[in-house]
Order: structure tokens, then sequence, then C-alpha cells
């Protein structure tokens, strides 16, 4: 799909080639830095070193050479040291973004580009039996982002919540239940106290080997389907989904499948054969399937244990194995962290050479780091400071609850409610989707609950600016519609820039799909909302002098709304409409 930004570069580029002075390959064009007035430049130092000629003076020529057609998107070009710069037809590109925003709605910004391709991506991937906590948040909302970003350009998405619900902690899960018996409650109050079970297990068994030894026996009566420990996991899964569905539904998270590592167990014995005829694996002495050296300086590691038993490796080739022959996908991608990092290397390696993944089909790991709290000390359950899920959300909704009592009193109550979850689930989401995920975070409430900076409820504040600047021209009931306008009456500079920063919604959304970046889409929402800030400020909407200014004002808030409300909800995080 092409819009106004990309017509422009085409634009450029074709007026580039009709001089017949540089070459297709030699033409880059960049955005000018921000002091130079124009709006698309290419730098002719490739070129000019090709004809052996110094830069300057071939950007000169070039310059000199271009003709621009008369209902072009482009009006000047002019010649700035090594590069050539074009500026745009300011009323004819204004109309054109605005069209393109009220045509296309809540679809501004997305694309056909991924039309027929199919995209697996593995997120969240939670563990049965253990509640939810703010580790489990970044896997969750990062992989919910980039799905909703794929789809937004046309590509099939298939999200698998890939569930933790096999191994030796079940094991140990049925062997503490069997001997302390079966908790009693429901939800999240069952889960913790079947968490405290297996941690007094797990202490008990630290000096206990025939204690670890029952947990692995348990862990493989499963896997041979034995009913007892079958019913007990089955009962743990129950419970498990029913507990965390209401923190998913808080965060706006869905899931295609929600298939646990257990669903691939029956093609284990499969998987084990496969690699051992392909020669990249052999049985040890004492009977275990190692994996070989895959690659220079890649560590071997196991497919089985000595007693039969699977894991993550065998499960999640396969995993990979059963996603490639359902879904027949173009790409799967899983959002886990950093620390995971040489498995899937290994994981990767071992599918493409025994040949369940095919040349052309990509693989992708995005990582994400650790989370801190405010003293710079990483949540753990063993240092005590871990903050479960359920608490996170509601300590968000209670702080900007009070955030929304103090600068909006005169709310009625059931706006209140609604704006506080807005503004503190977004907040929590924001706080990490802004960064790069590589990068580790920080709780800092107040730093994420401000409405100055780079933070969700200031870009919702905005949002919510927009929108009652329309209500007071429109009436209460006005929905996101763009009125129509003249563009040509919008000749301020801070107009002008809130118009290039719509304009690059479409390209930002492409750059993030690309860099599984959801930073990237933060970034445009933040530096819209300043943009929007500085055009409130240099010009007045609804007390403008001119009617047709005033009109024109409008529609260009109308249609910031727009676009800030699409971008958000790339990230996941909702807009109020009063703040």
């Amino acid at each position: 799909m092409e819009y106004t930004l990309d017509r422009l570069h085409r634009q450029a580029r074709e007026a580039i080639l009709g001089t017949a002075l540089v070459g297709a390959e030699h033409i880059e064009l960049v955005a000018p830095k921000p002091n130079i007035p124009a709006d698309v430049a290419m730098p002719a130092f490739k070129a000019a070193r090709d004809k052996q000629i110094p830069p300057p003076q071939f950007a000169q020529q070039v310059a000199a050479a271009v003709t621009i057609p008369a209902d072009s998107l482009l009006s000047d070009v002019v010649a700035a040291g090594p590069f050539v710069n074009f500026s745009i037809e300011k009323s004819r590109y204004i109309a054109s973004v605005l069209a393109e925003v009220t045509k296309l709605g809540n679809r501004y910004g997305s694309d056909d580009l991924g039309t027929n391709k199919r995209i697996v991506i593995d997120y969240s991937s939670v563990n049965i039996a253990k509640l939810m906590h703010v580790g489990h948040i970044r896997s969750t909302i990062i992989g919910q982002s980039l799905a909703n970003i794929y789809r937004f350009l046309g590509y099939t998405v298939i999200g698998d919540n890939h569930l933790g619900d096999y191994g030796k902690q079940f094991g140990m899960n049925i062997a503490a239940i069997v001997r302390s018996g079966k908790p009693e409650g429901q939800d999240e109050e069952a889960l913790a106290q079947i968490d405290k079970l297996y941690a007094a297990y797990s202490k008990e068994a630290k000096d206990n080997e025939a204690m670890h030894d029952e947990a692995r026996a348990w862990s493989l009566k499963l896997e041979q389907g034995d009913a007892t420990a079958v019913e007990l996991w089955q009962w743990m899964v129950n419970l498990t989904l029913t507990a965390i569905q209401t923190n998913y539904d808080r965060l706006g998270v869905t899931f295609d499948h929600a298939l646990g590592e257990s669903f691939y167990a029956p093609l284990n014995e499969g998987v084990i054969e496969e690699c051992l005829a392909s020669g990249f694996a052999h049985r040890d002495e004492a009977g275990a399937v190692v994996v070989n050296e895959l690659e220079d300086g890649m560590p071997t590691f196991l497919l089985q244990r000595s007693d039969t038993g699977s894991l993550y490796h065998t499960r999640d080739m396969g995993c990979i194995k059963y996603r490639m022959s359902e879904f027949q996908p173009d790409q799967i991608i899983y959002v886990v962290g950093t620390p995971q990092e040489l498995h899937f290397r290994q994981l990767f390696a071992l599918a493409r050479k025994v040949g369940y993944v095919p040349d052309g089909i990509e693989l992708e790991h995005v990582k994400f780091g650790t989370i801190f709290d405010q003293s710079g000390k990483p949540l753990s359950t063993r240092a005590g400071n871990m903050v479960y899920l359920t608490e996170l959300l509601d300590d968000a909704h209670t702080r900007a609850r009070a955030v929304v009592d103090a600068s909006s009193p005169d709310l009625p109550e059931h706006v209140k409610a609604d704006v506080a979850e807005k503004v503190g689930i977004g907040a929590v989401m924001y706080n990490d989707l802004y960064q790069d995920s590589r990068r580790n975070i920080t709780l800092d409430w107040d730093r994420m609950l401000a409405i100055e900076g780079n933070s969700a409820p200031y870009i919702q504040y905005m949002y919510a600016r927009c929108r009652s600047i329309v209500r007071r021209v429109l009436g209460d009931s006005a929905d996101l519609r763009i009125p129509a306008c003249d563009a040509s009456v919008l000749t301020h500079p801070s107009e002008l820039d809130l118009v290039r920063q719509l304009a690059k919604l479409p390209g930002i959304v492409r750059e993030a799909a690309q860099r599984y970046a959801t930073f990237v889409v933060a970034e445009w929402c933040y530096d819209t909302a300043r943009t929007f800030s500085a055009f409130y400020r240099d010009c007045p909407v609804v007390k403008a002098d001119d009617e047709a200014i005033r009109t024109a004002r409008l529609a260009l808030t109308a249609a910031t709304a727009q676009a800030l409300k699409n971008g958000l909800g790339l990230l996941g995080i909702h807009v109020p409409e009063r703040m």
C-alpha cells in the first residue's frame, strides 16, 4: 500500500532518475537533519564517486537537471553541499495525509504487505500451577503488541501461549500434593497454596536425593499416562488457565492456541528417532540421547534422559515439527527472555539440520531483559521482592485512580473507574514497550504515571485533549469523524510539523515489524503527542478567527486523535475519552 510519504519518496526517486545522471543503485533517500528546510534528501557521495566529481558539484548538477511535474507532492529542489534536498508542496501534501486518515480511520497505518504470509508468535508461555508474576508480563505484552503490528500489516498471525505444563517440576508438584493433600479453594488462592507446597517440597529435597528421585518418578509416570498423575496434572492446568484469564483480559491479551509442552509429548519418540537417524545425535553408554556439536563453539545437549524422560529441547523440537506441518508458517517468532538465548540457538540449529525447517523459513528469538525494583534489585521470589501480576495491575489502577481524583474530581464515578483502569494498565504496558526489549527495565511508579514526559498517561492525555477540542465544536456525540476542510489554509510551521508526524505512521509500523521493535511505535506516539502539544500552543483551534482555519485545524486535531489511537492500539493500550 502506498501512502503519502511513500509517494513523496517515489516521486523524488523518479525525479532523480529522470535526470539520467544517477543510477538507481546510487539513490538513497534520507530524512534531512532537523535544521535543514527540506523533507527528503539524497546524499550524492556514491554517485559522485562513480562520476569522479566532487559531491557538492555533482549535487548542483542533479538539482539543476531535476524536473518536477505539475501535480507532484514535491515543490522545490536545491543542492546543499553534497545533498540534493526536496521540499513538499504543502497544501497538496497536507490534503493527501488528511484524506488518508479520513478514509482509513482505524486502519490508518495498516498495510497489505503481509498478504498470504503466516507468522506464528510464541508468547506469554506461563507455567502451569504458578501464579503469574511481573516476570511474565514482558513476554505477554511484547508478544501481543507484535501480533497486533503484524496483523495490522496484513499477515495471518497465529498466537500461541506455549504453556509450561511438563517436566520435573510437575513431578515435584504431584509428589508434594500426594504427600500433603490436594489444596482447597479456587483460582489464585489455590495456586498460591500449590506454590507453597512446591516450595516446601523443594526446600526439603535440597539435601534429600530420594525426594528428587520421587519427583522424577512422578514426572515419568505423567509422561507414561499414570491415572493419578494425569488427574492431578489436569486439575492444575484447568485451575491455572481459569485463574490467569482475568489478567489476560485486563491486558487485552488473546491467543489463537494455548498448547502446552504436554501437547507435543506424543511426538517425542519420533523426534528422537529422526534426530538419531540424521546423524546429528547419538545415544551414549548410559542410554541418554546426546545432540552433537552443531556449530563451532555450540555446546552439546541432551535430547532424552537415560531414564527415557524428555527435556525442553525434545518437546520444543516436536513443537516446531507440529507448527511447520499444521500452520505452514513463513516465520516463527519466540518472545522469550535473554537467558534462553543458547537454548534457542541450539533448537533452531537442530531443527534446520534435521530438516524440520527448510531454507527461507525464518526462526526468530525476540529477547527481553530483566525487571528490577526501584532500588535496582532484580525481582525474584527468592529475594522476597517478587510482585505478582494481579497485585501489580491492581496497584496500577489504585495509583492511577489517585491521579484521576486529583486532576479531574468532577468526572462521574464510572468514568473515573474506566479512566483509572486504562491509564494504570497503560502505564505498566508502556513502561515496557517504549524501551528496547533487550534492555532491563525498572518499576518506577512516579515516572510511569507522570502526565508529563515519555509515559502512557501523557500520550493518553494528549489524545483526550484532542477529543475534548473536537467535542467542543461538534458536540458530545462526536466520534472520530474528520470534517472536510481547505488544507491550503494550514500554513503555520506547527501545523505542517504535525502533518509530517502523522504521515510517518505507516512507515513506522513497517519498521517496527522489520525490527521486532515495539519501541519504534511507542517513540512515534510520544513524538506525535509532543508535536500536537506545540501545535495546540501555537495554533488556536476553537478560538481561531477565521472559520476556514478553525475547520482545518479541527480536522488536523481529529486526525491526530485517530492516529494516536491507532498507534497506542498497536501497543495494546486503550485511550480514555476524558482525563
